[in-house]
């Protein structure tokens, strides 16, 4: 593979980086706003909105810890090394993407109560695609490591 085709797809992980550092931004600044106005339970049944972002707030981390292997698996190929980091970066980007689906499968009831008030069914396949997505992603992942640890 040319070394071109590395760069661009370097920039492009590390646009979706910067870009989610700028959605997480916006949505902790939705959470105190939130937050002065008082977290009481029944405003946040009134308003699931604010569970949906704490989730994705919980789900943020992981996938930034995904991302920056996805850059280092990158780099490692770029410049020709070995295999061992690259299969330890896939089992990370494995178990972040365990968690990530677990925070989504926690995530799934109050979905669940924004589709049933909303009346839109569409939103309950969002959440299961936001439950398996990143669990496919894993299970492809856990392949990509276990045939780079593969002995010849």
């Amino acid at each position: 593979m040319k070394k071109w085709r590395f760069v661009y797809l370097q920039f492009v992980f590390a646009g979706i980086l910067i870009s989610l550092f700028g959605l997480a931004g916006v949505a902790i600044s939705v959470l105190i706003k939130g937050a002065q106005k008082g977290f009481s339970i029944p405003f946040l049944f009134d308003k699931p909105g604010y569970f949906i972002l704490m989730a994705g707030l919980l789900a943020f981390i992981p996938c930034l810890i995904a991302l920056i292997h996805i850059l280092k698996i990158l780099r490692s190929l770029k410049l020709n090394e070995t295999v061992t980091p690259i299969a330890n970066s896939f089992g990370i980007i494995t178990l972040c993407c365990y968690i990530i689906s677990a925070v989504a499968l926690g995530l799934f009831p109050v979905m669940f109560i924004v589709a049933d008030r909303d009346d839109a069914p569409g939103l309950i396949l969002f959440a299961f695609l936001l439950i398996l997505v990143p669990f496919t992603f894993s299970v492809i992942s856990s392949l990509l490591q276990s045939l780079l640890q593969k002995p010849d």
